[in-house]
């Protein structure tokens, strides 16, 4: 879609979140890492590639993300710290989570031990039951929208798209 969903935020400032530096990029935005410069505290910062904004609904859709995961409190989904728009930049500020998505943990150690595999799905099942719960469907869980932190505790993002 263009050159515009290359640019890089590092080293900027955003409302009240300096961009610190690019975590990963998918198809439709980016995730920095971030600090929250009111709270004094890191955020995983998502932001909609420009060449995005002019696309029918697509705007609304992110917000609709945020909100859907704003609404769930369970220790196993990924925090939303909130949502804004500045200039032409939609971001989520969501809690930071210090380990590897579960698509890198497997690519790297490769298979896992049946009891790790099944801690991990249980707690997953845990967050979509919550999810659920709350009419929340998640419609892209998969292993790189499941993070796994140092200790083991699983955490599930990009609730709601």
């Amino acid at each position: 879609m263009g050159g515009l969903q290359e640019e890089d935020l590092s080293g900027k400032q955003i409302d009240q979140y300096a961009i610190l530096r690019c975590l990963g990029k998918g198809g439709m935005g980016a995730v920095y890492l971030a600090r929250d410069t009111t709270l004094d505290r890191p955020v995983a910062f998502k932001v909609l590639f420009p060449s995005y904004l002019h696309v029918e609904g697509i705007v609304q859709r992110f917000e609709r993300e945020a909100k859907a995961a704003a609404k769930l409190n369970h220790p196993n989904i990924v925090q939303v710290y909130g949502v804004g728009l500045t200039g032409d930049i939609p971001y989520i500020a969501m809690e930071c989570v210090d380990g590897l998505s579960l698509e890198t943990l497997i690519k790297q150690e490769g298979p896992m031990h049946w009891q790790r595999a099944l801690g991990i799905a249980a707690q997953i099942a845990s967050a979509l039951e919550c999810a659920h719960g709350h009419g929340v469907v998640h419609r892209d869980i998969k292993p790189a929208n499941v993070l796994v932190d140092r200790q083991g505790r699983v955490r599930v993002t990009d609730i709601g798209i």
